[in-house]
């Protein structure tokens, strides 16, 4: 990976109104931060930060901070975080992690499918990333921009793992070795419903018999007829007379002759 030189000067304002001033004259603030150095304050110019950041073709930039003063200062560091107005979009604020050019540190660096896979070209297979970053540890010089891996002989349930892959020369995995990083799937089919037979009835279900609550229902059920109004009438008038009724006066004699 090329490194990029970056002029710089040590920032000795800190108070918000004061960064504020600096924004607005086009000046970006930043803190370098190192692993045996306390944390520096600096400040950059934002036209040659955002040069720096577009130019390069990596995730990882790394920079020689070339810090203006007394006595030169070049330092090696790291784009470690870039912040942005979400409005204009410019850069509000940097972070640089410095290195040491004979110290390893560690890095995520993309990885990057070379080829067709044959389960995907013979067999409609789908390439899928298990990973898209490999967490690696090296020296700086040693820092690639991506890592390509060959995936043309995969077939369909085949994988490529992380103790499989071919890495560039100083570069170090910092995984398990049994974890996948490309896998070659099948290609997923949707389910059919199932079609009826031909010939099959399809007709809904027709209900013949209706439910009736009370008495009549019940006959229903059990197969009687149900007693309608006028056979209720019958019954009652075949009941006999409540005990204690008088009868009907008998018809009168008729009358004696008259001598």
């Amino acid at each position: 990976m090329q490194q990029v030189a970056l002029k710089a000067n040590y920032r000795k304002t800190t108070r918000r109104g004061e960064v504020k001033k600096l924004r607005a004259t086009g000046v970006v603030p930043g803190v370098v931060y190192g692993a045996h150095t306390k944390p520096l304050s600096v400040e950059v110019a934002g036209k040659d930060l955002e040069k720096v950041l577009h130019s390069s073709t990596s995730e990882n930039v790394l920079v020689e901070l070339d810090l203006a003063g007394a006595t030169a200062d070049k330092r090696l560091a790291m784009v470690q975080d870039v912040q942005h107005d979400h409005l204009t979009g410019k850069v509000l604020h940097v972070d640089f992690h410095e290195l040491k050019s004979d110290e390893k540190f560690t890095a995520n660096v993309p990885v990057h499918a070379v080829g067709e896979p044959l389960g995907v070209k013979n067999s409609g297979g789908v390439l899928e990333y298990a990973m898209r970053y490999l967490h690696v540890r090296c020296l700086p010089k040693d820092l690639p921009e991506q890592i390509a891996v060959d995936v043309s002989h995969l077939e369909i349930g085949q994988a490529i793992h992380v103790g499989e892959m071919t890495l560039p020369a100083g570069i170090e995995a910092i995984h398990r070795k049994d974890l996948p990083v490309f896998i070659v799937v099948a290609p997923q089919v949707e389910e059919e419903a199932a079609a009826p037979a031909e010939g099959a009835a399809t007709e809904p279900e027709v209900i013949t018999a209706k439910k009736v609550e009370g008495e009549e229902g019940e006959a229903e059920e059990k197969g009687e007829k149900p007693k309608g109004k006028a056979e209720a009438g019958k019954a009652e008038a075949a009941k006999p007379e409540a005990k204690g009724a008088k009868p009907e006066a008998k018809a009168a004699k008729p009358e004696a002759k008259k001598k």
